[in-house]
């Protein structure tokens, strides 16, 4: 009797498990604040275009494309401001070497490579009765429901879509150290912290605080701050609160005390004092003078 031996599979990536799964669909004007995790992502546009920003470095996505970031990877993603755009996105963790193959490549995907990401989609929506799409659900996954084999099909469809691109059936690029690429990264940057600091204009904003959120050092954020807008990060923050200021000051309900309260100020004479540096007028005068029209 002939014996026939066993030849074992080498698995060349294994999938652990998934983190999350998402699929958005974006308005023109999304953007997040810069993020790392200790697990892969992988970003797939399926309409329109993004901006991914990856440690210093840009790059634009338009629809087909999908980029990666590897464990640690400082990232955003930023929407045109022309178009809106749904995005699948899976974060999931192995630790198989392999995967350093895909470090902040970009692949422009084919048939076969789309076929795979659909059938993932699909499966997901069986395992998690809807894909969650909201950016600020951070829930678990919940796979309790799911149906017969579910998360072990949406390891295969993972599994054999990454080999299906490390194989080189597909069109891959890193992103490079250029110009173009470091302009596109800063003013992504740039933006993200302007619209930080808009959001926040009625609270007290440090240059700590913006370092700390954005990944950035004080001297990057500083020569940021002089090279797009021609002032520090601080002096921009605080046209913004005087602006804002000045909005308040028209409604007459408002004291002067509770304008300075509402807006982050230590006291009304900070208050008063930044006010004039900015307008010539103090709160009051201002005030005054608006009236008088």
């Amino acid at each position: 009797m002939m014996d026939f031996e066993l030849q074992t599979v080498r698995r060349e990536i294994v999938i652990d498990g998934f983190n999350s799964i998402y699929y958005f669909e974006f308005d023109k004007n999304f953007t997040h604040l810069p993020e790392k995790h200790d697990f892969w992502e992988l970003v797939y546009v399926d309409s329109g275009e993004i901006t991914a920003v990856t440690d210093g470095l840009g790059r634009t996505l338009t629809q087909g494309q999908v980029i990666f970031h590897r464990p640690g990877e400082v990232h955003a993603h930023i929407s045109n401001n022309l178009v809106p755009n749904n995005m699948l996105v899976v974060s999931f963790t192995t630790q198989s070497p392999e995967m350093m193959f895909f470090d902040r490549k970009v692949f422009s995907l084919q048939k076969v490579s789309k076929t795979l990401l659909t059938l993932f989609i699909s499966e997901a929506k069986n395992a998690l009765e809807a894909i969650p799409n909201r950016y600020d659900d951070k829930r678990p996954l919940d796979f309790s429901r799911a149906p017969y084999g579910s998360l072990q099909l949406l390891e295969c469809y993972l599994t054999e879509f990454l080999l299906t691109l490390r194989r080189g059936d597909e069109t891959g690029s890193r992103i490079g150290h250029s110009e173009g690429s470091r302009a596109i990264a800063q003013s992504s940057l740039l933006e993200l912290i302007i619209g930080y600091l808009k959001s926040n204009v009625y609270e007290t904003v440090t240059i700590g605080d913006i370092c700390s959120r954005f990944f950035v050092g004080k001297s990057q954020l500083c020569s940021l701050f002089a090279a797009g807008l021609g002032m520090s990060p601080i002096e921009y923050f605080n046209s913004l609160k005087i602006s804002e200021a000045k909005k308040l000051l028209r409604r007459e309900e408002l004291s002067v005390s509770r304008i300075s309260d509402m807006l982050g100020y230590l006291s009304i004479h900070t208050f008063s004092r930044a006010f004039k540096r900015y307008v010539g007028f103090s709160p009051t005068e201002y005030r005054k003078s608006i009236g008088d029209l």
